[in-house]
């Protein structure tokens, strides 16, 4: 399974990881745990919106300074996640966007085409030139994770996300990232 050399690659970087089981059906729960991981468990299958609304609530509630929100599908390099939050231990940045495209040849070109849709629409709203506003691999400060509203339960979360952020004055960054 997958989720397990997640979170032990993660944990390498991270003090504390918490997994959002968003209604899996399979061993994700007991995965994770294995794994160290804090598990929080939507019942039944709730949207990506929904999910980061729990993480975004659960983190508000605990200490953490930086809060780095990565898809479970494996997608992004766990690795990366030191350069993904320099910009906030440097106070450049509130939030830090993991930009994928300069080398992604694996994205099928439909979901390509799509994320530049979502991308203009998202700069139209927000008037920043973010390059990839649809990334699930991002880095929040607590200013951040403290500030950011959002009611979206799919996959608009994340341009929602970014509107808000800008909106509230937020400090917005892409850095760049590997995507397997």
């Amino acid at each position: 399974y997958a989720i397990g050399n997640l979170i032990d690659k993660i944990k390498k970087d991270i003090e504390m990881v918490v997994v959002c089981d968003d209604g899996s059906t399979d061993d994700t729960k007991k995965i994770a745990i294995d794994h160290g991981a804090i598990v929080i468990e939507h019942r039944k299958k709730l949207g990506k919106g929904e999910a980061l609304k729990t993480l975004f609530n659960y983190t508000k509630r605990s200490d953490a300074d930086i809060m780095v929100t990565i898809d479970g599908v494996g997608q992004f390099l766990p690795e990366e996640i030191p350069n993904l939050i320099k910009p906030i231990i440097d106070d450049k940045a509130d939030v830090v966007i993991g930009y994928r495209f300069d080398d992604v040849d694996q994205m099928p070109t439909y979901r390509k085409i799509g994320n530049k849709v979502l991308d203009k629409v998202t700069n139209l709203a927000t008037d920043l030139p973010f390059r990839d506003s649809q990334g699930g691999f991002r880095a929040y400060s607590r200013k951040a994770f403290e500030k950011i509203r959002f009611s979206t339960s799919g996959f608009g979360i994340d341009a929602e996300i970014l509107v808000n952020a800008a909106n509230s004055g937020l400090r917005i960054v892409e850095e760049n990232i590997s995507v397997m």
